[in-house]
């Protein structure tokens, strides 16, 4: 229609008529090309949205379990200790055994590592990590690279844990039982495993301050999710 137009104009050498049809053309195609634009840039900013709700979905499932986790390592550090300090002041025989076996039971407990985020490790993958605000970028790469750099510690407490003959030669641990952890110990073995209790107080308090930054950098991502949201 528009190429007939524009080829009568021509014979006619209506030079009007053909400038006025050229820049209809031209302004279609570029009100075509910004539509596409628009529309394009309409969806990467719903699939942003549906992104960053994700990621606060799955990092407030975290904030719960890396609390729950951190209240459980506290307790497990502070019942180690509890037991050495018996142990240091003779105390072992005169204390309640009831509350000896408590502390015990759950001095071999070292928890398990943070689990690293799915949607982050999807976003890697597809892709569309450059679709996120920079500040939750950064902030999600550093909470990776934080699981992953201290990832070692746990295998390195649980081997630690396994292979500590006199702990285990003083207390006869019963698993199949969680309400009854220790069936029984010795308080004149129970002074020999020190040095190994020792070492599984430092692991514990490690994995804690471990799970202290994932909860400090969990609720940095969340904070940042609440600010990209703001924002847009």
């Amino acid at each position: 229609m528009i190429l007939a137009r524009i080829t009568k104009a021509i014979r006619e050498q209506n030079w009007f008529a053909v400038a006025v049809e050229f820049l209809i053309v031209i302004l279609g195609v570029v009100i075509g090309f910004q539509v596409t634009a628009w529309n394009a840039e309409r969806a990467e900013a719903i699939r942003t949205s549906v992104l960053i709700e994700r990621v606060e979905e799955e990092f407030l499932i975290s904030e719960t379990h890396l609390s729950d986790y951190l209240h459980f390592l506290t307790a497990y550090e502070a019942a180690s200790e509890n037991v050495i300090a018996a142990i240091r002041n003779d105390a072992v025989a005169t204390t309640e055994p009831a509350l000896m076996r408590e502390w015990l039971g759950l001095t071999r407990h070292v928890g398990r590592p943070p689990a690293r985020s799915a949607v982050f490790a999807e976003m890697i993958a597809s892709g569309e990590l450059s679709l996120l605000p920079e500040e939750l970028r950064t902030a999600l790469s550093q909470f990776d690279q934080e699981i992953q750099r201290n990832a070692y510690l746990w295998p390195e407490a649980a081997n630690h844990l396994t292979g500590s003959r006199a702990l285990f030669d003083a207390v006869e641990y019963n698993s199949l039982r969680a309400e009854s952890r220790v069936n029984a110990y010795d308080p004149d073995l129970l002074p020999l495993a020190e040095s190994e209790l020792e070492a599984l107080v430092i692991y514990q308090g490690a994995l804690r301050i471990t799970y202290e930054q994932a909860l400090q950098s969990v609720r940095a991502i969340l904070a940042a999710t609440g600010r990209s949201r703001e924002e847009d």
